[in-house]
């Protein structure tokens, strides 16, 4: 709640009802009016008055007995169509048609699945959205994207992929040493984006950014790919990384992540 305060832009009455309502949703049980007051640092009184408007809503009852209160199930309606209207997909496409028409390169949406790269979406061109990668597979250790998903693993995490699915070698480029796969995760972790470096097909280059939900957690990552001819050092920080780690940005904000 501490970071939602950061935010300014927003009217002081509208803030107070959702860090109430976070509050409520955060906690283990019912909770007191001194107890919400205190871990909101709102004065009794105001945190009273929201509490009886919620109730008289029925968004929030008060446990006549203890004298505490909770939200009621009605709160589950304000997210009945989330997974149907606020998928990923939908959220993303926006982003990635822009990036695609704005740099004439290819760009792909990417999660994790079964330890591999699953493409949830994916367009080859600016002039025509394809579907022959949508619903693919691919590695995680020779994609940039997959790097992006594999330096979300913990140590542990980590040694098992590399055990149990191995480094396969895809192109001489392919980072296939569990060393060298680590302090190429940390330079990941430390930049923030990942490049694949014709890892996984030769001559493709792709640099990709991760997407954060309301958690903090990495979730996907977004890529731009394309012949290494249209690729260089140059376009590629100068002009790709910028717009693409910009969208990357909107995209979480929109997942429910807040920047610190």
């Amino acid at each position: 709640m501490a970071e939602m305060r950061s935010q300014g832009q927003f009217s002081q009455s509208s803030m107070r009802l959702l860090y109430i309502i976070e509050c409520l949703a955060e906690a283990s049980g019912p909770m007191r009016l001194q107890e919400i007051a205190r871990k909101t640092e709102i004065s009794q009184p105001t945190v009273l008055r929201y509490l009886s408007s919620l109730e008289a809503a029925n968004y929030v009852y008060k446990d006549d007995d203890t004298h505490r209160y909770a939200l009621t199930w009605r709160i589950r309606s304000l997210s009945r169509n989330l997974g149907s209207q606020l998928s990923l997909r939908n959220i993303t496409t926006p982003f990635t048609n822009r990036l695609a028409n704005e740099l004439k390169r290819g760009v792909c949406l990417v999660i994790e699945h079964d330890n591999q790269c699953l493409y949830l979406d994916c367009i080859e061109s600016p002039l025509s959205r394809t579907l022959q990668r949508i619903g693919k597979k691919a590695p995680l250790h020779s994609t940039g994207s997959g790097k992006i998903l594999l330096s979300t693993k913990s140590e542990a995490d980590l040694s098992r992929y590399i055990n149990e699915i191995g480094l396969m070698q895809y192109t001489k480029h392919t980072i296939t040493d569990p060393e060298k796969l680590r302090a190429e995760l940390n330079r990941i972790r430390e930049n923030d984006f990942a490049m694949d470096e014709e890892e996984c097909e030769i001559g493709l280059r792709c640099i990709s950014c991760p997407l954060r939900d309301y958690t903090g957690q990495i979730v996907a990552a977004v890529s731009i790919f394309g012949g290494k001819d249209t690729m260089s050092d140059s376009q590629v920080f100068d002009m790709i990384l910028p717009r693409l780690r910009e969208a990357a940005n909107e995209i979480s904000s929109r997942l429910g992540y807040i920047f610190p």
